[in-house]
């Protein structure tokens, strides 16, 4: 029961999350805090928090150490690291 409840909220975030296909311009209801920015990531309008470390590829920044951000939250966005916040 308690997968089913999770799968449940799982399945309804995925429903009303914004898509978009490469521009943050379509990401009309989607807002984030004063420390983060809009990018449109892997289809999705999503909130990075932009660092200080550039990059060329996303390996760059998966390469990084000592940066608190899980892997699978890395991005490389206009030569910049970035994490997710989802």
């Amino acid at each position: 029961m308690k997968a089913v409840a999770v799968l449940l909220v799982f399945l309804i975030g995925y429903v009303y999350s914004e898509s978009c296909t490469n521009s943050v311009s379509e990401c009309q209801h989607t807002s984030c805090d004063s420390s983060s920015e809009l990018h449109c990531v892997d289809g999705l309008c999503t909130c990075t928090t932009p660092t200080n470390m550039a990059c060329r590829t996303q390996q760059d920044c998966l390469n990084i150490a000592d940066w608190d951000c899980p892997a699978n939250r890395r991005h490389c966005i206009d030569n910049v690291c970035r994490c997710s916040r989802f």
